[in-house]
């Protein structure tokens, strides 16, 4: 699977809406149908009080390198970054996503193969949006989460994942991203489609060729995304529900236990809905829920399936999830063998203690390693800490600098 989950996004209506692609026969539609209109002047609440993945603060020490590994062999440390994987970091955001959008896969694969042959595997993605003005409030976001999938079942979603999005792309911002398309500044194919310039626009601002931060560039247009199992998708009739809308953007590749195909674009629908999805901010409340059949009161995949199928599922979802190249949160996993011995063979840095009181193994490694690797293992537990302006280094070589320190 492309690491480039944005990718997927080929059809126009989603890169000129937030619905995402259909895979139903084309047709004249409205691709931002239950949108509300930007216009829309009153300051709400709940707009304020929410932000998207990766606009916030780092956590403590994330970026820092540190010990992060010993060689089994040699003993030689191995250094890493450190990662806070929280929602909110510009860092980590992208780690994040593929961590839940694993679990989202893991669990919606498991009642798809659970569920009986035919129709009944059947998955869908859909969107239920709110009559113009009536979430207003942090209360009208949770209320909101009870209606959509209400709504959700009423037309047929037996159960599933909601994703909450407080936000859509304003006209303006659309017109910035086909100017920059227009003028060479950003490429689809390796830049990402509508949602990443939005995101990526601090920073081009920066270099003197982008047109505001996030913020500026969305306005408050709540609604709330379904991926989730349903065989029909009854009709839309706003008149009949209140004012909602409820519309299926698609039906998700069918599943099948070890085929790629299903897993890879559960892992990609998930992983684009949750690189807008909107959260309170400073609160520990979630942006995804689970609802209907697959409530987690309800459906357990440890019960309902064999511990072999559940372990295919497990491997297949990670394995859809894993990355290769950065991940979209400047870090980058790549395993490279011991600059000392040559060997591949590590243990997390956390075990040197267990290790160092290892006799045979010390003498084997010899005086200069242990003490080498004594040095990073109190260094990452804390005991022991780099003199001023080593204490946070922000790369390898200011790391090495600040291990040599401590030796």
């Amino acid at each position: 699977m492309s690491t480039e989950w944005n990718g997927l996004m080929a059809d126009p209506a989603f890169r000129d809406s937030d619905a995402g692609p259909s895979a139903a026969p084309k047709r004249d539609r409205d691709p931002d149908a239950g949108a509300w209109p930007e216009e829309v002047d009153t300051r709400f609440y709940a707009s304020s009080s929410m932000a998207i993945p990766g606009k916030g603060d780092p956590g403590k020490n994330c970026g820092d390198w540190f010990p992060h590994e010993f060689c089994d062999e040699c003993g030689e440390p191995h250094l890493g970054v450190s990662r806070c994987e929280q929602r909110t970091c510009p860092n980590c955001w992208g780690a994040w996503t593929r961590r839940r959008a694993e679990k989202i896969t893991r669990r919606l694969g498991a009642a798809r193969y659970a569920a009986d042959e035919g129709m009944k595997k059947r998955a869908v993605h859909a969107v239920m949006s709110p009559p113009e003005g009536t979430v207003r409030t942090l209360t009208d976001v949770q209320q909101g989460y009870r209606d959509a999938y209400q709504l959700a079942g009423e037309k047929g979603v037996r159960g599933g994942v909601v994703i909450f999005h407080g936000y859509r792309v304003s006209d303006d911002a659309k017109a910035l991203y086909n100017a920059a398309l227009g003028a060479g500044t950003w490429d689809e194919e390796a830049d990402g489609k509508l949602w990443s310039f939005v995101r990526q626009q601090s920073k081009r601002v920066e270099r003197g060729i982008g047109g505001g931060d996030w913020r500026s560039l969305t306005y408050w247009s709540p609604h709330w995304h379904i991926l989730g199992l349903a065989e029909e998708f009854e009709a839309d009739d706003p008149d009949a529900q209140d004012g909602w809308v409820a519309r299926r953007v698609r039906s998700l590749t069918p599943f099948k236990l070890q085929k790629d195909a299903g897993y890879d674009d559960m892992v990609g629908a998930a992983r684009y809905l949750l690189s807008h999805g909107t959260f309170e901010t400073d609160t520990s409340k979630d942006c995804v829920r689970w609802f209907g059949e697959l409530a987690t009161t309800k459906f357990s995949p440890e019960e309902e399936l064999s511990e072999g199928s559940l372990s295919v599922i497990e491997r297949k979802a990670a394995e859809a999830a894993a990355v290769s190249k950065e991940d979209g949160d400047g870090f980058a996993d790549e395993t490279e063998p011991c600059e000392v011995c040559g060997s591949e063979s590590r243990s997390p840095i956390w075990d040197a203690g267990g290790a160092l009181m290892d006799k045979s193994w010390c003498q084997r490694i010899g005086k200069e390693q242990q003490r080498k690797l004594s040095a990073a293992f109190e260094w990452a537990i804390g005991d022991r800490q780099p003199p001023p302006g080593l204490k946070h280094p922000k790369t390898e070589e200011d790391a090495k600098q600040a291990l040599d320190a401590l030796l």
